[in-house]
């Protein structure tokens, strides 16, 4: 079992353990018709190769929360406060994809912890699919209610 750390007491430089998926045709037309996406190109092989995946899939399960290691303790929720999404090359239904995550920066702003992380998608041949830039807050129970009270 990987070696859980507290996701808000994660330093820069510190890494999340990667998570690993395959998006296979039945995964892909699932999350198409719940979008009501019918463009060929996330359903039809062309010369180029198979259907794409659909970019709003690769996005769900980047999610930092999909790594082995994530944990928050009872009672602190972990917040996407921003992201920066940079799509670079088309994911291929059949493929196998890795994710990563690396906290690059850590600061505390109205008495809560957020961080930055870089997220990286990768498919099986090393080909970079997808890189994200996001900013994460974490609020208690307790420190929700003394705000809103």
């Amino acid at each position: 079992m990987p070696e859980r750390k507290i996701a808000y007491e994660m330093k820069p430089g510190e890494e999340f353990e990667p998570f690993e998926f395959s998006v296979s045709p039945e995964l892909n037309q699932t999350y198409l018709t719940s979008l009501e996406a019918d463009h060929p190109r996330y359903q039809y092989e062309t010369k180029l190769g198979s259907p794409i995946v659909h970019p709003g899939l690769l996005i769900n399960f980047s999610n930092v929360t999909r790594s082995p290691s994530w944990y928050l303790p009872e009672g602190v929720a972990g917040v996407n406060a921003k992201d920066e999404v940079e799509y670079i090359n088309p994911a291929r239904v059949g493929k196998k994809f890795r994710v990563t995550w690396k906290v690059t920066d850590s600061f505390s702003k109205r008495g809560k912890p957020f961080f930055i992380k870089e997220t990286l998608i990768v498919d099986e041949d090393g080909l970079e699919i997808l890189r994200r830039r996001g900013v994460d807050a974490f609020i208690s129970r307790e420190s929700y209610h003394e705000e809103n009270s």
